[in-house]
């Protein structure tokens, strides 16, 4: 045998070594993510105070929410003004106008007659 089959050889039982170990660890690594998962959703029902099935109640509601807001044409921008959202300096100038952007009547004072 020459020098470079027995390198070649040895390469590959490398390889083989890896492969496994990676397989391995894949495998830990699912497990892991999986525990991850069900780890992080207690603890967001504990951080709202409800029971996990109360969680997924809540959530399957405000998607539900946000869906038939978008469905009525309100984009992701315009939600996140409605609550609040964006950065400090959007926020002040989203106040500002906000009372401008919507109206509810066409009187000045709509307690006139």
């Amino acid at each position: 045998m020459g020098i470079y089959t027995e390198k070649r050889d040895q390469l590959i039982e490398k390889i083989k070594g890896l492969e496994k170990r990676i397989a391995s660890d894949t495998a830990k690594k699912k497990t892991l993510e999986d525990k991850l998962k069900k780890v992080s959703r207690l603890a967001m029902a504990e951080e709202y105070n409800c029971k996990p099935r109360e969680l997924d109640e809540i959530i399957i509601s405000e998607h539900s929410l946000l869906q038939k807001l978008r469905a009525s044409g309100l984009s992701d921008e315009e939600l996140l003004k409605l609550v609040g959202g964006g950065n400090a300096e959007n926020e002040k100038s989203d106040t500002a106008d906000f009372g401008q952007q919507i109206s509810f009547t066409d009187k000045a004072n709509p307690y006139e007659d």
